[in-house]
C-alpha cells in the first residue's frame, strides 16, 4: 500500500509539469496580488487542518487517495515551531524545525527519519519525500514573507511548479503548460483545486477538520521509542500478520463482565435474521483495545461514536426499504490475558476504560491476549478496529494507534469497505452503491 501511494504521488507531481495550453481566466489580473495576499494569510495564521480528497484521471484510469494534513506555519515573535502532520493511508509523517520522522501504523518496529537541512521548507521536503501534491505546504511553509510572494507574478506551487498567475476569481494560472486553478472559501481557504494536462487531471476537495483536538500541534507528535530506523521512506512496511484480509479469524473466546460466555457467531447470525430481510453484508466492528497506559483514547472514542452513527444509518436505511443497507455490530472489546480472566481485575480495568468509552461500557471481554490480536492486527500497540464478516472473515483492520484519526474517516473508511463487499457478493455495479451514502458521518463539531 505505502509503494502504491508513493508511486501515486511522484506520478501526479510529474504530471502536473505534462504539456497542455494554459487556459485565461476572465477575471482582473489585477486582483491576483490580493487573492494570492489572503490565502496566504489563511494558511499562515495558527494551525490548520484538513481533509484531501485527490482524484487522478488519465485516459485509462481513475486513482482515488485521501489525505490529512496539519500544518503550523509557527511564529517567531513567540517562539511557536514550524510543524507538519501528514498522514496518507497508513503512513503517517510528523516534522518539526530540521527534524522529520515517519512511521507505519501497523508497524511499531520500525521509524524513518531525515534532516530538513534548511528547516521545515517546501524544499527541505522536497529532499526527503516524494512531490505530494498539496499546495496548502508551500502557503504555509514558504520562508519569504507573505507581501513579497504575494505581489511577484508567478509563485512555487508544491505539486505543480512555477505558476504564473493569470486571475484571481477563482485563482488561476499555468504551471509549465499546465493549468491550475484554486477556489477558495469566505476564509480564503482552499475547497478544491485542479491541475490540468493532456496526461493527467487532478482535483481535490477540501474539507476543514475545525475540532480543537484537529487543530492542537501539541498532539501532532509521533513517539518513535523503542523503534528502530531505517534507511529509505520505502521501508517502512506493515508488519506480517498471521490472518490476512478474507481470512478466517481465531476464535476470540468472548465473555460478559460475569464472565458468563458470549458467541459472536450467535450474535451475526441473529442480527442478520431481523426483519426486513436484506440483500447485504452482516459485520461486527470490533474496537479491541488492550487495557493499560497510553491507551489512545480520543481515537477509541472516535471510533466508537462514528461506528454507532453508521449502524444506526445503516438500520434506518433498512427500515426505508433499501435492502442493500448492511447490518453492523458495533462491540467494544477489552483484549486480556487468560490469567488476568477475574471478577476483580475486569471490575478494576472496567472503571479504567469506563473513562473512553463515553455512556457505553466497554461490555465484552476476550482472553486472547496481545499475541492473538497482533496475529490479526500487527503493530497493535494498544487499540485497533477488526471488521469481521458473518463467515467469521477478516475484512478490514483499522489501526487505532499513532494516528490522529476522526469520526468522519472512520465511518468513511467503514462504509467504503462495507460497499465494496456488496458489489462482490452481489454483483452490483459500483455506482449502485452509491445508495448507501448518507448521514452516518458524523458532523465535525
Amino acid at each position: 500500500m505505502l509503494a502504491s501511494r508513493l508511486t501515486f504521488a511522484l506520478a501526479l507531481s510529474a504530471a502536473a509539469c505534462a504539456v497542455a495550453q494554459p487556459a485565461s481566466s476572465p477575471a482582473d489580473p489585477a486582483q491576483v496580488p490580493t487573492a494570492v495576499a489572503r490565502m496566504l494569510g489563511a494558511y499562515r495564521f495558527g494551525a490548520i487542518a484538513e481533509r484531501v480528497s485527490l482524484t487522478a484521471t488519465d485516459a485509462q484510469h481513475q486513482v482515488t487517495s485521501d489525505v490529512t494534513l496539519r500544518v503550523d506555519a509557527g511564529d517567531p515573535r513567540t517562539q511557536r515551531p514550524r510543524r507538519l502532520r501528514l498522514e496518507m493511508g497508513r503512513l503517517v509523517i510528523y516534522a518539526q524545525d530540521d527534524r522529520l520522522i515517519a512511521v507505519h501504523t501497523q508497524n511499531d518496529e520500525q521509524f524513518f527519519e531525515a534532516t530538513l537541512a534548511a528547516g521545515l521548507t517546501p524544499a527541505s521536503l522536497a529532499s526527503a519525500l516524494p512531490q505530494i501534491p498539496l499546495p496548502q505546504l508551500g502557503f504555509a511553509l514558504d520562508p519569504r514573507p507573505t507581501e513579497e510572494l504575494a505581489i511577484e507574478p508567478a509563485m512555487q506551487v508544491t505539486g505543480a511548479g512555477l505558476v504564473t498567475w493569470s486571475g484571481a476569481q477563482p485563482l488561476a494560472g499555468a504551471a509549465a503548460d499546465a493549468r491550475v486553478e484554486f477556489i477558495t472559501n469566505a476564509d480564503s481557504r482552499l475547497t478544491s483545486y485542479t491541475i490540468e494536462s493532456p496526461a493527467l487531471t487532478l482535483r481535490a476537495t477540501v474539507e476543514p477538520l475545525d475540532t480543537p483536538d484537529a487543530k492542537r500541534a501539541d498532539l501532532w507528535t509521533v513517539d518513535v521509542s523503542n523503534r528502530t530506523p531505517v534507511a529509505r521512506l520505502t521501508d517502512l512496511r506493515p508488519l506480517p500478520g498471521d490472518v490476512a484480509i478474507g481470512d478466517r479469524v481465531p476464535t476470540l473466546g468472548m465473555h460478559r463482565h460475569d464472565l458468563s460466555g458470549w458467541s459472536l457467531t450467535d450474535a451475526l447470525r441473529s442480527l442478520a435474521e431481523e426483519p426486513p430481510k436484506a440483500n447485504a453484508m452482516t459485520a461486527a466492528a470490533l474496537i479491541c483495545v488492550l487495557p493499560g497506559e497510553q491507551i489512545p483514547a480520543r481515537n477509541v472514542l472516535a471510533a466508537r461514536r462514528a461506528l454507532d452513527n453508521l449502524s444506526r444509518e445503516f438500520a434506518n436505511q433498512r427500515q426505508a426499504g433499501i435492502t442493500t443497507a448492511p447490518r453492523l455490530l458495533v462491540l467494544s472489546v477489552g483484549v486480556l490475558e487468560l490469567d488476568q480472566i477475574a471478577p476483580a481485575f475486569i471490575r478494576d480495568t472496567r472503571q479504567q476504560l469506563g473513562a473512553i468509552s463515553e455512556d457505553t461500557p466497554l461490555f465484552l471481554w476476550t482472553s486472547a491476549g496481545r499475541s492473538t490480536l497482533r496475529r490479526i492486527a500487527p503493530g497493535t500497540t494498544r487499540a485497533a478496529v477488526l471488521i469481521i464478516d458473518s463467515e467469521h472473515r477478516l475484512r478490514a483492520v483499522l489501526p487505532l494507534d499513532n494516528t490522529l484519526t476522526d469520526e468522519m474517516t472512520i465511518a468513511r473508511e467503514v462504509r467504503a469497505i462495507v460497499s465494496e463487499r456488496l458489489i462482490e457478493e452481489s454483483g452490483q455495479k459500483p455506482g449502485d452503491a452509491d445508495q448507501l451514502k448518507g448521514s452516518g458521518d458524523s458532523e465535525e463539531k
